[in-house]
């Protein structure tokens, strides 16, 4: 009996087709860089704010076209902050926790919608393996009864058997490939439901990250230039609320497809 692992693989195929495609999963795979190299990039340029850099994590995060260290770097080019350390120092203290808050909820986002996905799919698994049983039980039945007329040890009477069997059992082929078509059909329809929540879900993370860290640096950079204003702070507080709600609804959405 063919186990599901066919199934399985035509399915995580499907998932890596939606990560090869612009703007959607794969942009996880291809924006995620580790922060400790590009610290290590940065710190000797600034060794006044090592305190503040010491607060980032050692773990893997989105890259931006603006990323820290062309922030950084930018700048360090012009003159921002060189002569008022104290300033540097304080509004990298104050932001860059909201920065990593915004990476962290992120990748929070992102693997809720591949869980979700994931579950989709051994859902779909699970609501058609009757019929997949059965399926294998006829055609191994089917291969049974043939290769029983190769035990007849009579020319003539192992061919009148495979006659006769193949007749037989050739409606019961016919049967289980119309089948086979059918719930192949359908299968397939549902795994491409759960791919195109799963690739909402992940888009609509990344976009909210994209503003939020966006958001961010522009009011580290007011503050670095001298402009400090405390309800900046709420940066994230709204903005994670949104996400973790549109990934539930994106799990409401892929679930009402995978009942279908």
């Amino acid at each position: 009996m063919q186990s599901s692992t066919s199934i399985n693989q035509a399915r995580h195929i499907h998932f890596r087709q939606i990560k090869a495609a612009p703007g959607t999963l794969a942009n996880h795979s291809q924006l995620v860089a580790h922060r400790d190299i590009m610290l290590s990039k940065v710190v000797p340029l600034f060794l006044v704010i090592g305190t503040a850099l010491a607060m980032m994590p050692v773990k893997p995060q989105v890259s931006a076209d603006r990323s820290l260290v062309d922030f950084m770097l930018q700048n360090n080019a012009r003159g921002v902050g060189i002569g008022d350390p104290a300033l540097k120092q304080y509004c990298f203290n104050r932001y860059l926790p909201i920065l990593k808050d915004v990476t962290d909820q992120y990748e929070a986002d992102y693997n809720k919608c591949v869980s979700t996905y994931q579950a989709e799919c051994a859902g779909i698994d699970a609501k058609y393996l009757e019929p997949r049983e059965n399926s294998a039980r006829i055609a191994k039945e089917t291969c049974d009864a043939l290769l029983k007329c190769d035990s007849n040890e009579n020319y003539v009477d192992a061919f009148d058997c495979y006659a006769s069997t193949g007749s037989t059992y050739s409606k019961v082929l016919f049967s289980l490939s119309s089948d086979g078509s059918e719930y192949g059909g359908i299968i397939r329809e549902l795994y491409r439901a759960a791919e195109s929540v799963a690739e909402f879900c992940v888009n609509y993370a990344e976009r909210v990250y994209w503003e939020n860290t966006d958001k961010t640096y522009t009011e580290l950079q007011s503050c670095l230039d001298g402009d400090i204003n405390d309800s900046t702070v709420k940066t994230t507080s709204t903005s994670t609320t949104t996400v973790q709600s549109t990934t539930k609804a994106a799990s409401t959405t892929s679930t009402t497809s995978t009942s279908a």
